[in-house]
């Protein structure tokens, strides 16, 4: 019984221990939980998002039900565009507690950025129910007015906001900026002055008043609000980063260069300095530090299509051709245009081709993968002569089967119409069109400064490929609408377009107004969007289309043989049997007065042509002449007036104009170019600058 006794009285000792221990095991994960939690928090409040989610996670791996936790962990998924996840996790953390308004604004914003507007807005619209005096459901609806482009009605919620919290810094900020953007500069400078009155030791407040100096071209006054801010937190990196651009805007480029190392000494993948201080060194006529440091960026990041870009377009002029690092950057576009052709995208690999040989014309695995997509295509000719380039500038011995290639093709084109003719089309002059592409310089760029110019620079670029058109093209920003106009007619240009550009981490849009150089009017706007990888590749080449589509198919009379015509355009403009054509007398066509399209008199009218057999580069055609006498000269010129049902061949189809004399498309599907007719939603960059206020 003794021993009985004593084992009972051990095991109600055990039991009171470990009953007695429970609440300290229990409270030790809590404090642990919290600690954790604690120190996410800390890192969230230095941006540094990946280890803050690390904190929350660990300390939800402690105690699941950590509703604080949870919504941090959302928030960190949400700074790092992970919408889905930062929707799933604030589920979550409403599981854990009830009626958090905080909770639900996260989830309104995630819903916005996966596009989903409509349940956005049912979000916030159910907080104001039951919340009517909270801001940041206010800031939602505003930021979903601001996509819709009502800039008046966000102005009037955050005005809502600013009534019931007077100094809130995200209110004063976004009017702000609403205001800058509505151009009430008075109003703006109104508001950034009291969000300093009331937030003075806050970083990004003297940020956002640099960025709104800088936008009204006050650069001293961007450049000490800028510096204030970098001293307040000197871990500010995005501060830096607009100090940088500043000083760029007033030409003081060593100093560019000085912040620009410094940036990179903390963080050697910091792209957009590589971009900055190419663009410095560039500025002193440093070429080759310029290439450098642009190319050590594109290696960091290969996606900065704008970086790359400007390195290219410098590469182009500066590098001669045999220069071993044309090769290395054209593979870039090789890979490219192989994963395109792997997938059947003609028109890309096309276009990736081209930039690839325009970068390194003597790379003959290049040329001999463009030349084999070109006899794909059916375009012989063509196909011929990029066998007979690799021939003629061939560093080695030429393989026997190449030379075999030649002379076979060669055999087979004795039939063509260059041959019946006698003409060699390859050494036409077949410019018809002379354009401008000017850009006005934005005030400031958070992103890519000068990304006006390197667009303007290289629509100019892929234009020159055009065999129709002559591009002028200036790497100094004009003033405005009147200079292009003088400049455009000063150099004899049919058309003028002014580029702008619009952009975000994600998304750009170019916007081009594009004008006739004769009378000034306009002919055509475009806004063109693209969002994704190689958007910016996409976005330009979706410029040269808008454009081509404007331009009428025209060419001249180069041979005749009774009522028999030869004319220089042919399939690689479009050209199809059938085509109905206008003879005009040389010297009496122009560009409309207003829109698109070419006029000419009836007394100019000579006759008819329709196209009997259509070459790559030439066609022939019948000649039916208006009235008795026979007027019809070489030289006299041609303009399409109808084409018929058949469609020209896919590869032309970007890469030449297509309208009418009466400026009619002559294709059966419009570009889809604008977010709208893609049926997406364009986040203006005003956005992301709102969204990002922390």
């Amino acid at each position: 019984m003794e021993k009985l006794h004593n084992a009972f009285c051990c095991f109600f000792l055990l039991l009171f221990f470990s009953i007695d221990s429970l609440p300290l095991v229990s409270q030790s994960s809590r404090s642990s939980a919290v600690d954790l939690y604690t120190t996410g928090v800390e890192s969230q409040s230095e941006e540094d998002w990946y280890t803050a989610s690390q904190y929350f996670r660990e300390a939800l791996q402690i105690n699941p039900a950590f509703a604080d936790a949870w919504f941090h962990l959302a928030q960190c998924a949400y700074q790092l565009e992970q919408y889905d996840l930062a929707v799933e996790y604030s589920n979550t953390a409403e599981k854990y507690t009830a009626d958090n308004a905080q909770i639900l604004n996260l989830r309104g914003m995630a819903f916005i950025s996966l596009g989903k507007l409509a349940d956005a807005r049912t979000v916030f619209e159910k907080i104001l129910v039951s919340y009517p005096n909270d801001i940041d459901a206010r800031f939602g609806l505003a930021e979903l007015d601001l996509f819709d482009g009502r800039l008046s009605g966000a102005e009037k919620r955050f005005e809502d906001a600013l009534r019931r919290q007077g100094t809130n810094r995200k209110v004063l900020l976004s009017l702000a900026l609403i205001s800058a953007e509505m151009g009430k500069n008075d109003i703006a400078l109104k508001y950034i002055n009291q969000a300093i009155q009331y937030h003075s030791g806050e970083a990004e407040v003297h940020y956002l008043a640099s960025y709104l100096a800088a936008r009204r071209g006050d650069w001293g006054e961007a450049e000490h609000y800028a510096r204030a801010a970098v001293q307040i937190n000197g871990n500010y990196d995005k501060a830096y980063a607009l100090l940088a651009s500043i000083l760029y805007s007033q030409k003081k480029y060593d100093d560019v260069i000085d912040i620009c190392d410094f940036r990179i000494g903390r963080n050697r993948n910091c792209t957009d300095a590589w971009y900055m201080k190419g663009l410095a060194l560039y500025k002193l006529g440093k070429d080759e530090d310029a290439l450098s440091s642009w190319s050590t960026g594109i290696s960091v990041d290969p996606q900065d299509e704008i970086m790359r870009g400007a390195l290219e377009l410098l590469a182009e002029k500066f590098l001669p051709v045999e220069d071993s690092r044309r090769s290395a950057w054209a593979q870039y576009h090789i890979g490219k245009a192989s994963g395109y052709e792997k997938k059947y995208q003609e028109s890309l690999a096309h276009y990736e081709f081209q930039r690839a040989l325009k970068l390194d014309p003597m790379n003959t695995p290049a040329r001999t993968a463009y030349a084999e997509m070109l006899k794909r295509d059916g375009l012989n000719e063509l196909y011929l002569e990029q066998l007979k380039f690799i021939q003629q500038n061939s560093d080695s011995a030429v393989p026997v089967t190449l030379n075999d290639k030649v002379e076979a093709y060669e055999s087979l084109m004795s039939h063509t119409l260059a041959v019946k003719w006698n003409v060699k089309p390859f050494d036409l002059d077949k410019i018809r069109w002379r354009l401008g592409i000017y850009y006005m310089a934005a005030p400031v760029q958070l992103l890519h400064t000068d990304s006006e110019r390197i667009t303007a620079e290289m629509a100019a670029d892929i234009f020159s490929g055009i065999a129709t058109t002559s591009v002028d093209v200036s790497s100094e920003p004009v003033s405005g609408y009147g200079d292009a106009y003088r400049n455009a007619r000063s150099a004899g240009c049919d058309y003028f377009i002014l580029v702008s550009t619009d952009e975000n981490s994600r998304e750009i849009t170019v916007n081009a107004s594009m004008f006739s150089a004769r009378t000034g009017t306009k002919t055509a706007d475009f806004s063109l969007f693209r969002t994704g990888n190689d958007r910016y590749a996409d976005v330009l080449r979706k410029l040269r289309q808008n454009v081509l589509d404007k331009l009428p198919i025209r060419g001249k009379i180069i041979a005749r043989d009774g009522n028999i015509l030869l004319i220089d355009i042919g399939k690689s403009e479009g050209m199809v049997k059938d085509t109905k054509l206008a003879v005009i007398k040389k010297g009496e066509l122009r560009t409309a007065d207003t829109g698109p399209g070419i006029v000419y008199s009836d007394q100019s009218i000579l006759g008819t042509l329709s196209v009997t057999d259509a070459g790559e580069e030439i066609s022939e055609g019948i000649l039916e002449n208006k009235g008795f006498f026979d007027r019809v000269n070489i030289g006299d010129e041609v303009a399409v007036t109808t084409m018929p049902e058949q469609k020209a061949q896919a590869v032309t189809q970007e890469t030449a104009p297509a309208a009418t004399a009466q400026g009619k498309s002559t294709k059966a599907n419009a570009v889809l170019s604008s977010a709208d007719s893609l049926g997406l939603k364009r986040t203006p960059a005003l956005v992301d600058l709102i969204r990002n206020i922390y």
